[in-house]
């Protein structure tokens, strides 16, 4: 079976969710699925590195692969999130060359960067030889994916794009739309043309275009239009709106 980055390289279309609840139960629900991924937000979901720890073990045995949306573009933070067995990173609020190139300093070991040895769970403990890790992890199986989320990140995309390390362009709709004072409107024509920069950029430097979507309907306008990493919602909003629409069938019988 070809790992995450081949399917990443090949441009296949990989669907996943966020998780924002704090419980094992909804991963390994989600984990009965055919998610690609699953994104385990600690930036606006009260998730700390003891809960991620926890929760990531609802996917072991699966083939869904494990990513973090980090905080911040901080060094430890990064550090023990890849510590404790999470694949990959989704770090936030990058918005020129230099976040970029701090993100990879942070996500690898020296001589590239500057990520601490200290793998921990990553090599079960002891359980996988530790240069079998080194010489193969950032190479076959981490993906490290940005968000482009500001106007600043649309005006420095290209120098971005340039850190090659990257796998993934990464849209945060609320963000970028706020950012550009269009709040919500993905229709306007500031939004529609900003879409457009990011794939053109991504599809010129080889980066998977990736953007969260919160129905089918935009899902599937978007991987129409070349987005291949997509987002379907979130725990929290499939939760709320499904029990919404089945609540106004039943009592508008």
């Amino acid at each position: 079976m070809p790992s995450f980055k081949d399917r990443l390289k090949s441009g296949d279309i990989l669907l996943g969710t966020w998780v924002t609840f704090n419980h094992l139960d909804v991963v390994e629900t989600l984990s009965t699925l055919p998610f690609d991924w699953l994104v385990f937000d600690m930036e606006h979901a009260p998730l700390n590195i003891s809960d991620l720890q926890i929760l990531v073990v609802g996917v072991k045995g699966t083939s869904i692969v494990p990513i973090a949306r980090v905080p911040w573009n901080d060094m430890v933070i990064i550090k023990r999130v890849l510590d404790i067995g999470i694949q990959g990173v989704l770090v936030p609020w990058v918005n020129s060359k230099d976040d970029a190139e701090n993100v990879i300093r942070y996500v690898s070991y020296p001589p590239r960067g500057i990520r601490g040895v200290g793998p921990r769970r990553a090599v079960m403990y002891g359980a996988i030889d530790f240069l079998e890790y080194y010489e193969r992890f950032e190479k076959e199986n981490l993906v490290v994916a940005v968000q482009i989320e500001t106007k600043k990140a649309l005006e420095n995309i290209e120098d971005i794009a340039s850190v090659k390390e990257i796998d993934i362009f990464y849209i945060g709709p609320m963000d970028l739309s706020v950012s550009l004072g269009i709040p919500l409107q993905y229709s306007h024509p500031k939004f529609v043309e900003a879409i457009d920069t990011v794939l053109r950029v991504a599809r010129k430097y080889d980066i998977v275009p990736g953007i969260h979507t919160f129905n089918v309907d935009q899902a599937i306008k978007y991987i129409d239009i070349g987005f291949r990493f997509i987002a379907l919602a979130s725990d929290y909003r499939i939760l709320r709106n499904t029990f919404a629409e089945m609540l106004r069938k039943v009592r508008g019988r």
